[in-house]
């Protein structure tokens, strides 16, 4: 099956509670619709045609770039707003005033309308069995493939360089092209990998925040550190909030494992690019209790845990990456200061629509499967997507 063929075949509306007032207010709240935007890449456009400061730009979370998005962004701003701003690809419309800025917090989930293309009867069939399985036995909480940036495209994760002190790592990760770079972006990467260390020879075809970074490097050619510092802090906590992630799914990988053992229930897995999925594909009585409410941590140098199961779970995964958890802290970069959470383990589907499976007219011969649902923030669609994709387990 293929998803994101078109934008259209992957609509995400992110749900926000913002108090939203007609009076002006210091902050300007903008519907953001979006569609083969990075959103990091659009709010530096913003802030250019909008005259003000990129850290005057505030959103409640990324949205993928290979789909159709909304999300509400807002904008710190003493002057006059403009009542929309359109270009290729995103159009942002003025919804009001409010006394703070949009953020994680404000966001309580996503709305998700998805059209499944190239279906075989075969998949069609099992997705079906596959949703409903899901929608009753909840989804394990992983982080999809598109929450570790360049990692997945070969290198290594940056924000592990960062955390390890390891500044000219990074900043090689930062400028390391990816397939879902433009023509523009890829080409400076590539000239910047090129010729490493001759700043100057770059400046001919920098632009935005690769532009201020090699302007930066070309008066201090060695100045790593400082370098990394000229990035936006919010791609930097980004990139660290994306190593962490990974260490989250490793524990959660290990924790369903150990579970499965414990109460006999049948999972599926999955390979992906850092390691394996796993699936529960139904769960007993013993198993759902023990499943329902868990949380897990995010890994972060401050972590504690009682549990002794997780505790030993989360010893393995950092002892694996060469690693404490003393490491996972940023130092001498004041601005950064990355802490631990908890994660649900498991998250759930709401408002469930579908499946409807209809001719696929864009593969002719093959079907096509429409779902929406509702998921809580942080949780990926994609997620889903892979586990409904399987074939049942073996018995």
């Amino acid at each position: 099956m293929k998803l994101k063929v078109v934008p259209q075949d992957f609509i995400v509306e992110e749900v926000a509670d913002l108090e939203i007032s007609r009076a002006r207010g210091p902050y300007a709240v903008y519907r953001l619709t979006k569609s083969s935007w990075d959103t990091f890449d659009l709010l530096d456009l913003l802030s250019r045609r909008m005259g003000v400061p990129r850290d005057a730009l505030s959103v409640g979370g990324m949205k993928d770039r290979h789909g159709k998005t909304t999300q509400t962004i807002t904008v710190r701003s003493t002057g006059r707003c403009p009542k929309s701003i359109s270009d290729k690809n995103f159009h942002a419309e003025l919804e009001g005033y409010s006394q703070s800025p949009v953020s994680a917090r404000a966001v309580r989930g996503n709305k998700f309308s998805l059209i499944l293309r190239d279906m075989t009867d075969t998949e069609v069939r099992w997705a079906g069995i596959n949703l409903r399985a899901a929608e009753s036995t909840g989804i394990p909480n992983y982080y999809d493939e598109q929450r570790f940036g360049s990692a997945r495209h070969g290198g290594g994760f940056m924000g592990k360089s960062i955390f390890l002190g390891r500044r000219e790592e990074a900043l090689r990760l930062y400028f390391l092209a990816s397939k879902h770079d433009d023509q523009k972006t890829r080409k400076l990467k590539k000239l910047v990998t090129e010729k490493w260390g001759r700043w100057s020879e770059c400046m001919g075809s920098a632009f935005g925040e690769y532009g201020r970074i090699l302007s930066y490097l070309s008066a201090h050619p060695r100045a790593f550190h400082k370098a990394l510092s000229v990035i936006d802090r919010r791609f930097l906590v980004f990139a660290l909030n994306a190593y962490q992630s990974y260490l989250f799914n490793e524990v959660l990988r290990r924790r369903i494992q150990g579970l499965a053992e414990k109460h006999a229930f049948p999972i599926k897995s999955l390979k992906y690019a850092f390691g394996t999925f796993l699936f529960p594909e139904s769960l007993n009585e013993a198993a759902r209790n023990e499943l329902t409410g868990m949380e897990l941590p995010v890994p972060g140098y401050d972590t504690e845990v009682e549990d002794p199961v997780v505790r030993a779970i989360v010893d393995e995964v950092v002892g694996a990456e060469g690693i404490q958890l003393s490491d996972l802290r940023v130092r001498q970069m004041r601005r950064l200061e990355i802490h631990g959470i908890m994660r649900p383990a498991m998250t759930r589907l709401g408002e469930l629509e579908g499946p409807r499976v209809d001719p696929d007219e864009l593969y002719p011969g093959r079907m096509k499967m429409s779902i929406s649902f509702f998921l809580p923030r942080g949780s990926y669609a994609t997620i889903l997507i892979k586990r409904i994709s399987l074939p049942p387990a073996a018995r």
